[in-house]
């Protein structure tokens, strides 16, 4: 069976020809010069993945410069473990348990949603809406899924919850789900949401800069004992992130949204105001 390529190994074969033509070297020198059949080198300038001995000969017969070959060996490493990506496509990965894990491990938690409401507020037909759109699932999954989404919202039921705070777009708080009896529940429940002590929502109203298209679906997750994470997610994917450089960025910009975004009361005001128009569209 071919072994197929990826993104990393791809770039990497693009590297190694372009070093090689950069020598004005010939595929077969090359191979002749490390003792390599002219198959093997062909497989891995066509995308198959070289181990790090052997891309580093490679390039030492190509005579790339030190500080070059430092950058490209880096692509022949496996992927950090600052960076742990957890497929929604993978059968044997659920990455909203490992969400709900590190969600109950935390003492703070700040959620940015540029696109809809943030899942941990989301009503039960709102869910349920959004998993039909994507027409990815059957009925008996789409239950399973909203379930599932339903049992996470406990954790601002229990005893000690985190602090939370959530980045609501005005935006999405008018975009009609479904119709607007369906939003008049979704947002009576964000406002009874604003009474927890814990619960916070901030909402980014219309003439706030356009940060939704900066940053992306995120959660900062702070924990008593052990060093800020970011959840970032995708269609395709979460990505739980611990390296320091990046999670700092998501504080710069969380920063951002909290000076652009409205007051604690005035967030709740637009809300029951939101409530009551979807209430009268019903009408």
């Amino acid at each position: 069976m071919t072994e197929k390529s990826t993104v990393r190994t791809r770039e990497m074969a693009f590297e190694l020809k372009s070093q090689r033509e950069l020598k004005r070297m010939t595929l077969r020198e090359v191979a002749r010069r490390a003792d390599w059949s002219a198959s093997k080198v062909s497989a891995w300038e066509n995308g198959r993945s070289i181990s790090p001995i052997d891309a580093a000969i490679y390039l030492a017969h190509c005579g790339t410069k030190a500080a070059e070959r430092a950058r490209l060996l880096e692509l022949t490493k496996p992927p950090s473990d600052l960076y742990w990506v957890r497929p929604s496509f993978d059968k044997l990965v659920d990455p909203m348990k490992s969400l709900v894990i590190q969600e109950n491990l935390a003492d703070t938690v700040v959620s940015h949603s540029p696109t809809a409401i943030p899942g941990m507020l989301q009503t039960e037909d709102y869910v349920k809406e959004l998993h039909e759109l994507t027409g990815r699932y059957t009925a008996d999954r789409i239950k399973f899924l909203v379930q599932a989404r339903l049992d996470r919202q406990q954790l601002l039921q229990r005893q000690n919850p985190p602090r939370c705070l959530y980045f609501i777009y005005e935006r999405s708080l008018r975009t009609i789900v479904r119709d607007p009896a369906l939003m008049h529940e979704q947002l009576q429940y964000l406002v009874l949401s604003t009474n927890l002590p814990h619960c916070t929502i901030r909402v980014l109203p219309e003439s706030a800069l356009p940060y939704h298209l900066v940053g992306s679906r995120f959660t900062i997750l702070e924990f008593p004992e052990h060093p800020p994470v970011v959840y970032e997610e995708t269609y395709a994917a979460g990505l739980f992130i611990d390296d320091r450089v990046a999670v700092e960025a998501f504080y710069v910009l969380a920063t951002r949204l909290e000076q652009a975004a409205l007051s604690e009361g005035q967030s709740r005001e637009v809300l029951i105001r939101l409530a009551d128009e979807f209430e009268r569209m019903k009408e």
